[in-house]
């Protein structure tokens, strides 16, 4: 279905230096961003550490004294990767809670903490990259164990040794296919076909024959989304990851919570009111301050030492135990870091949104599963990468789908989400007309644009050729942005569409923080990457440039398009210039197709 993949490595090793070649070179790009961006000019150049607290395992909060710049607050927001900089160490945490005058900041690990005042600068999430960097280690050396072999399969190497499932799973359902595949698949889900609801009819399956399940995502979102299905459930689950960028309605569910909550917890708050006592004494000011004074200190934290390593030693027994009888286990790839240096198994494991996850994160889940199955839609967006070369790398699910001879890609075919007219055209482009609407397939019938446009198409394009719309640019990071698309967005909404049932996207941040800026939050505005994976009534979408010499820029990507027509229900509004998008084939087939299963209308005919 669509474009080959080539193979390019001659061998798996050769592949896996590759992609660790490709993180080396991202994350040091990110990095330089960082700097050139002049992060360090918006930092708190002066916080004062008032209290430091042991939270639970490896965690800690320490409480700051700020006064932070105008330019220092844009950033100021929970779950901010930041860096600490003192005269002895710097350390990286998250931020919990801020005000105007005191932060919180979360740690993982165990630092000196001897300064008493730091720079605080936002930073970008490097804990992910030395996960990635573990994984690609243990990926190399292991080359004798079966998770490694399964590996070589999926992205096409020794194919002669691979074994076959079973013949009679190509006629059964998708569900019965995961349960008679004994390795590893691949679910290919285009838009609407329930990926995730055939990923939780699973997980009750496997819960009723008492095995373990592991969900991994790529981002906390989609994490805490299968959190509150399972919740529905009735489903024992626990989340693990960072959490400071959890939601709050998740939070009692995720492990540290619940080890707090635990009845043998109340020992262990002894021990760390003591901990506090013996910290508190050891680090508090002395005007003279000599060898006795130093022995003392260094006494003070030997037995703070030995205190911490028994709250941790009985907090991990609490963990293991909490673990063990949990009926679902959700977490990001940077979550279960350290779940993986322990060895943790399950009989399943099931990667969401494989198609937006890097490669290590599915190595990952190859290795801490007997079987492994890969949930998501190569057709879509993959991982977003910084670097300016690493826009057009394959998926590690584009792979694993274009090596499979089939019989482990279990595709999905009956759609739930659109109405029929605007499934056709990403139908045909990107799925060969492969994808059904399903009979019970729910949309809000009773929905009528009519009023606005005189009758109730489900997709038109309002076409802003031949006006003054023009695509323009500002600001430091420049994006894209046009105002006479936001003006007709503005009089579509003041003619009726229903606000609270419509999402605007548009594929430049530049427009949408315009959009966001103009509706004081009035409307729902995202990016169309950020939006993949969601779903609206009604979509608006403005595609923004307009240009004499036909320039669309990543606009050509056919997997952004896909996402941005795949989101509305009952409705799609596409407002764009048919004059500059149309000089390419792809937006010519859909000027056409519009033509025929919709309307096309134009922008002067919404003009005061």
């Amino acid at each position: 279905m669509g474009r080959t993949i080539k193979q390019e490595f001659g061998s798996l090793e050769e592949e896996i230096l590759n992609v660790k070649s490709i993180l080396v070179k991202e994350r040091e790009f990110e990095r330089s961003l960082f700097l050139e961006k002049g992060e360090q000019s918006k930092a708190i150049q002066a916080a004062e550490l008032e209290d430091l607290k042991f939270v639970v395992g490896n965690t800690w909060r320490a409480e700051f004294k700020i006064s932070p710049s105008t330019k220092a607050k844009e950033w100021l927001k929970p779950g901010i990767p930041v860096l600490l900089k003192g005269n002895s160490e710097s350390i990286f945490g998250n931020i919990y809670k801020t005000t105007d005058t005191q932060l919180t900041v979360q740690i993982r690990g165990d630092y000196e903490w001897e300064d008493s005042e730091f720079q605080i600068s936002k930073w970008f999430q490097e804990s992910t990259y030395d996960l990635y960097n573990e994984i690609i280690s243990k990926v190399l050396e292991d080359k004798d164990d079966l998770s490694h072999k399964k590996l070589k399969w999926i992205l096409g190497f020794g194919l002669g040794e691979k074994p076959n499932p079973p013949k009679q799973g190509l006629t059964a359902t998708p569900l019965e296919r995961i349960f008679q595949i004994a390795d590893y698949g691949m679910i290919f889900g285009p838009p609407g076909t329930g990926k995730t609801t055939l990923l939780m009819q699973a997980v009750e399956i496997i819960k009723s024959k008492n095995e373990s399940v592991l969900t991994l995502c790529p981002t906390n979102f989609a994490c805490d989304y299968i959190v509150e299905l399972a919740l529905k459930k009735g489903i024992r689950v626990i989340r693990l990851g960072n959490s400071t960028k959890i939601k709050e309605e998740v939070l009692p569910h995720h492990i540290d919570h619940l080890i707090q909550e635990h009845p043998d917890q109340k020992q262990i708050h002894n021990w760390q009111t003591e901990l506090k006592a013996i910290q508190k004494k050891a680090n508090s000011w002395k005007r003279n301050f000599g060898k006795e004074e130093r022995e003392e200190r260094k006494a003070l934290k030997k037995e703070a030492k030995f205190l911490l390593s028994t709250i941790r030693e009985a907090e991990s027994n609490i963990r293991t135990k909490l673990l063990d009888n949990a009926e679902l286990i959700v977490s990001t790839f940077s979550g279960f870091g350290n779940e993986l240096k322990k060895g943790r198994e399950f009989d399943y494991v099931f990667v969401d949104e494989a198609t937006q996850s890097l490669d290590p994160g599915c190595y990952l889940g190859i290795y801490v599963g007997k079987k492994t199955f890969f949930f998501g839609d190569p057709k879509q967006l993959g991982a977003s990468f910084s670097h300016p070369d690493h826009g057009s790398l394959h998926s590690f699910l584009e792979k694993a789908v274009a090596f499979d001879s089939g019989e482990r890609v279990i595709f999905l075919e009956k759609q739930f989400r659109m109405k029929p007219e605007i499934l056709g055209f990403p139908n045909k482009t990107y799925y060969e007309s492969k994808i059904l609407t399903h009979p019970d397939a729910k949309w809000n019938n009773n929905l009528d644009i009519s009023h606005v446009f005189g009758n109730n198409p489900p997709i038109l394009w309002i076409d802003t050729a031949g006006s003054d719309s023009e695509e323009e640019t500002e600001g430091e990071e420049p994006s894209f942005f046009n105002h006479t698309e936001i003006q007709l967005i503005e009089t579509l909404f003041r003619l009726g569409i229903p606000k609270e049932q419509t999402t605007v996207i548009s594929p430049y941040r530049g427009q949408v923080e315009k959009l966001i800026n103009v509706s004081s939050g009035r409307w729902f505005t995202q990016t169309i990457d950020s939006f993949q994976g969601r779903e609206s009534e009604i979509v608006i979408l403005s595609l923004v440039r307009s240009n004499s010499d036909g320039e669309i820029g990543f606009l050509l990507n056919p997997k952004r398009l896909n996402v941005a027509l795949t989101r509305a229900k009952s409705h799609l509004i596409l407002i764009g210039d048919s004059g500059t998008l149309c000089q390419t084939k792809e937006f010519q087939d859909l000027y056409s197709y519009i033509e025929s299963e919709g309307e096309i209308r134009s922008i002067y005919e919404f003009m005061e």
